[in-house]
């Protein structure tokens, strides 16, 4: 049977999305388990004023490719080929000269680039998301030499659908792509972003609905070529290689873990028990390299479709998540916090939430920053606590019901890996592997890699963490009493007034 390794040689691959979270580690993994790759081209577009190589230039430079750039100083220059374009755009924003290229030399296709904000205007969001897959297809179905497409959805594409099991299928999606290009590419942004709420229908935000759309023109086109779709869950930080918890956002359940533990999240929307499926990002990327190898050597052309979904293996709750989370971040990792003791409820009932959020959040807000303004410094928590409510809103759809997602199919690929792809291409979860130890690695590499954090600080936070705790214990000893104060006058006041 022919290796990862050996299918990979003399192969010249595209990857969209290159200075994203999924590209930086695919093309680091690619580049360091596949030396025999010719090529990759990454399409990069222009951003803050620099040119896309030197984002690339830039990009290179984090410890993610610290171990690659020791054993190999000189690779970048060797095999990656920076392309500016914008999946946005038409032909991918493309010149003619570098569409040319990619028709005559690309073997391999890693779709990954997407906007992934939940909040995104529906206008930039389909652009990017979908109209940049249409492009992306239709490059690359004049390539010479294409041997699979392999295309980053994401398991909740089809949230709209209410399911509580999702199968490993294209759903037909609640919108025509054709319709909603011609009306994205003639009518009014403002326009279509103000009634995006009665286009989108069910779905929880611009996010998932321009995802599934995307994924019915892969499907309509894997008649031209082979074709996966990739869906990962839950993208987390890195489990194992080749940097320990390595992330480079705070997406996700890591992001709530963080926000809570830096003391400014305090409340939330969801149930207490419910299941989260998550997987970390090298076990997403090994995934991609797998699926796409399988269906390139493999005599069945026909469109594949993996869950890369992990609950059934170890199912978490989101109260474990957060508990869990403030344990590790009292006892062994614990990040350097500002502004308060960290706690966080969850609230089902809306009026309830609200009322929360008021208290918890709006009001220490406004006190905080306030107090800021008046020293001079720069208020920063009622903006903070703007974008928490905006993602404790987009979160919603996905804390408050249990879904499972089928992955028959993503496990049965695990079976076709040898001894060695298997261990360098590692999917399979290990049976010894404990919660507790994923979330210490996940903590510890939010501290050091996203919040630049001193991890050897841990004594300086973790002092400053009890003072707060005392603070914290003190301010509700005052709440506690004064309100049993005056539960206690008001019943007097009562039974003076109709009793005595």
């Amino acid at each position: 049977m022919t290796t990862i390794k050996e299918w990979t040689n003399n192969k010249t691959i595209l990857i969209t999305g290159g200075a994203g979270f999924f590209g930086k580690v695919l093309t680091e993994k690619l580049l360091r388990a596949c030396p025999g790759v010719k090529r990759i081209y990454l399409i990069i577009r222009p951003k803050g004023g620099q040119t896309p190589q030197e984002r690339w230039a830039n990009i290179v430079k984090d410890e993610l490719f610290e171990k690659l750039l020791a054993e190999a100083p000189d690779i970048m220059d060797r095999k990656v080929t920076v392309l500016d374009g914008d999946m946005s755009l038409i032909n991918l924003g493309l010149t003619q000269e570098n569409i040319e290229e990619l028709k005559n030399t690309v073997d391999i296709i890693f779709h990954s680039a997407a906007t992934v904000r939940f909040n995104d205007p529906l206008h930039k969001a389909f652009l990017s998301n979908t109209r940049g897959t249409l492009e992306l297809c239709k490059l690359a179905s004049e390539m010479n030499n294409l041997e699979v497409f392999v295309h980053v959805s994401t398991t909740y594409c089809n949230h709209n659908l209410k399911k509580h099991f999702y199968e490993e299928k294209v759903y037909e999606p609640c919108q025509d792509w054709r319709i909603m290009l011609k009306l994205i590419e003639e009518e009014n942004p403002t326009v279509m972003n103000t009634i995006s709420y009665k286009i989108t229908q069910d779905h929880p935000n611009t996010y998932t609905f321009t995802k599934s759309l995307s994924e019915k023109i892969v499907e309509e086109y894997s008649s031209k070529f082979p074709v996966v779709i990739s869906r990962p869950s839950v993208v987390v930080g890195i489990a194992r290689e080749p940097l320990l918890g390595w992330t480079d956002n705070v997406n996700g359940v890591t992001g709530v873990t963080t926000a809570v533990c830096k003391g400014v999240m305090r409340v939330i929307k969801g149930r207490k028990n419910c299941k989260l499926d998550y997987v970390a990002v090298d076990i997403a990327i090994n995934a991609l390299i797998i699926s796409g190898w399988e269906k390139s050597i493999s005599e069945n052309k026909e469109l594949s479709i993996y869950n890369c979904a992990y609950a059934d293996f170890m199912p978490v709750s989101f109260e474990t998540l957060t508990t869990q989370g403030l344990d590790i971040n009292e006892r062994e990792c614990t990040f350097d916090n500002d502004i308060w003791y960290p706690f966080l409820l969850f609230a089902m009932n809306n009026l309830y939430f609200h009322i929360l959020f008021y208290l918890l959040q709006v009001i220490p807000a406004v006190l905080i920053d306030s107090v800021l303004f008046l020293m001079k410094k720069k208020p920063r928590l009622i903006k903070i606590t703007i974008k928490i409510y905006q993602a404790i809103q987009a979160l919603e759809a996905f804390t408050m019901e249990d879904v499972v997602f089928d992955n028959k199919e993503y496990k049965a690929l695990w079976e076709k890996l040898t001894d060695e792809d298997a261990r360098i291409f590692s999917v399979k979860p290990p049976v010894d592997l404990k919660m507790e130890e994923v979330m210490l690695i996940l903590h510890k590499g939010m501290k050091k890699y996203f919040l630049k954090e001193n991890l050897e600080d841990n004594e300086h936070h973790r002092l400053k963490l009890r003072r707060f705790y005392y603070l914290d214990r003190f301010v509700r000893g005052i709440l506690i009493s004064t309100l049993v104060i005056s539960v206690f006058k008001l019943i007097n006041a009562l039974l003076y007034r109709y009793v005595l």
